[in-house]
């Protein structure tokens, strides 16, 4: 089983809030692709007036389908476009690459909404984890930070500090190269969830340089594996917001074509 999380931004505070999981189950043929609502919803709708999604309208229910739903399926690219290829390239996958792992690396942002989808960090026994993303914001930076990574090399190992003027009530993490050049930052709908009390919980933070795209948009171009230690116990999947909001299933389900998804 896979899960991505999707994510919604609210236009006014730019905060992000996690308020679905998409699960897919890839051992049977076809895949099954299942949606829920989970708690970080509620926090949305209070927050920012979040209002349930086209296609799920329901936030205690489940949505099964042999097809990924088009919300998701909108996100990934044609695998009939001929630079296909050369776009999972730019994510660090071949070009075999299935829509769920191509999701879980290209966010699936789009202009026309406030949605993303990400994978959650998972953490090994003793806390270490390894997350692939993109370095965040380079084109709010300036010229020199953009111009010097162009310079930057696979395996160069670059520093994360707390941004401590943020102008956002959350925490930031500031990706900068060894010289002291800030270039960027950490995702922020990760960062969210690696604070405490207001502070930053990863030990032996850093971000190392996996390949940098110089031919792709900016938000593409900086490819990095960030890796740190976390508290022990600490299981990001467990925090409250990431809770399914509607029971598990406990019969079988139905499936649908992915235009109408089936409740279950």
């Amino acid at each position: 089983m896979t899960t991505l999380y999707l994510a919604w931004q609210d236009h006014k505070s730019r905060q992000w809030f996690p308020v679905g999981q998409l699960d897919a189950d890839q051992s049977v043929q076809p895949t099954i692709y299942e949606f829920s609502y989970i708690s970080g919803v509620e926090d949305a709708r209070k927050a920012a007036h979040f209002f349930p999604i086209v296609g799920f309208p329901e936030l205690q229910e489940r949505y099964q389908s042999d097809d990924l739903f088009p919300l998701f399926r909108n996100r990934v690219m044609n695998a009939s476009r001929p630079d296909r290829p050369e776009y999972l390239r730019r994510l660090g996958l071949d070009e075999n690459a299935d829509e769920v792992t191509e999701l879980a690396m290209s966010s699936g942002l789009k202009h026309t909404d406030n949605f993303l989808v990400f994978p959650p960090l998972i953490a090994g026994r003793e806390g270490r984890f390894t997350y692939r993303c993109m370095v965040h914001g380079l084109r709010h930076r300036e010229r020199q930070a953009i111009l010097r990574t162009e310079s930057l090399q696979p395996g160069e190992v670059l520093n994360l500090y707390p941004q401590t003027d943020s102008p956002s009530a959350t925490l930031a993490i500031m990706v900068s190269t060894a010289d002291g050049l800030h270039i960027g930052w950490l995702p922020r709908y990760l960062v969210d969830d690696l604070q405490q009390d207001g502070g930053w919980i990863v030990d032996d933070a850093r971000a190392v340089v996996v390949q940098v795209n110089l031919d792709a948009p900016l938000s593409h171009r900086l490819l990095v594996d960030f890796t740190g230690k976390l508290p022990p116990g600490f299981r990001m999947e467990d925090l409250p917001k990431y809770q399914p909001i509607a029971p598990e299933a406990s019969y079988p389900t139905n499936k649908s074509s992915g235009r109408n998804a089936e409740t279950v």
